[in-house]
């Protein structure tokens, strides 16, 4: 889990273009909160993007179809009762250590640290 220094929207938006610049597609934007007001529910901010970079899960989804269950890979972003924003996400490195031992290929690159700098500029 990490802390973000943006709202729940800013800080979407600022992994959007993040994910974009490294040619990472999005699948979905999800705003939970505003999925709650529809059924008259009252919840604090809380939205989720469905990313995924095809050339690099395709090769791994086709040596163990079980990680078709993690892909497309899920970033969620929420406001805590004190304010501050946190984000917590499927990270694709740990899946390659659980699924696929040998790295031959492409293969995920670390994005905690790319993910750790956008949510602090």
């Amino acid at each position: 889990m990490l802390a973000s220094h943006y709202t729940v929207k800013e800080t979407l938006d600022r992994l959007v273009i993040l994910f974009q610049q490294r040619d990472i597609v999005i699948y979905a934007r999800i705003n939970r909160q505003l999925e709650a007001e529809w059924y008259g529910l009252a919840m604090r901010p809380l939205e989720l993007i469905l990313f995924d970079d095809p050339q690099l899960s395709g090769p791994m989804i086709e040596g163990d179809p079980r990680l078709a269950l993690y892909f497309p890979l899920r970033i969620v972003a929420w406001e805590e009762a004190g304010g501050q924003c946190r984000v917590a996400f499927n990270d694709p490195v740990v899946l390659m250590r659980m699924y696929v031992p040998e790295r031959e290929g492409p293969y995920w690159p670390d994005l905690q640290p790319d993910i750790t700098r956008a949510l602090a500029e």
